[in-house]
């Protein structure tokens, strides 16, 4: 059964978008306790978040370059970040979540990481709504403050 984890991730939508950065490196390269997986899917809130992700990866991490692109791309990249009107070819362990909305096919996922933008607003309601959801759905949910 795909586990919940829902991680608060910024006040803003750029520092949702720096922390996804920073989250995926980790998992790929096994530094991180919440998720480790080989292939990572990253749903975005649209293609401008998408493509803002795609050129913060080049950046982060510093001294190293994960292969990346966005899904649209056909590309067969160990992260593959999508938008709304994109589908992953579901071949990944993990699903990152920048959008606060509910994903589709979430089963076929080992884990499944909610980014939640703590913004008091609309951001942070409908991450609200998603915990709601996946409840119902009787997935594991988890909240963690940062990691």
């Amino acid at each position: 059964m795909t586990e919940a984890t829902f991680l608060a991730s910024g006040n803003t939508m750029v520092e949702a978008v720096n922390f996804t950065a920073e989250l995926s490196n980790k998992i790929l390269l096994n530094q991180d306790d919440v998720a480790q997986a080989e292939r990572i899917d990253i749903f975005c809130n649209d293609i401008g978040d998408a493509e803002k992700l795609d050129e913060v990866l080049w950046a982060k991490p510093k001294y190293s370059i994960i292969s990346h692109s966005l899904v649209d791309k056909g590309q067969d990249d160990l992260i593959r970040i999508g938008y709304p009107g994109t589908k992953f070819n579901l071949l990944s362990d993990c699903l990152i979540n920048l959008s606060p909305d509910l994903p589709k096919n979430l089963d076929t996922y080992k884990y499944y990481l909610q980014l939640v933008i703590m913004d008091g607003g609309d951001l942070r309601a409908r991450a609200a709504d998603t915990w709601s959801k996946c409840k119902e759905l009787g997935l594991s949910t988890k909240f963690i403050e940062a990691t």
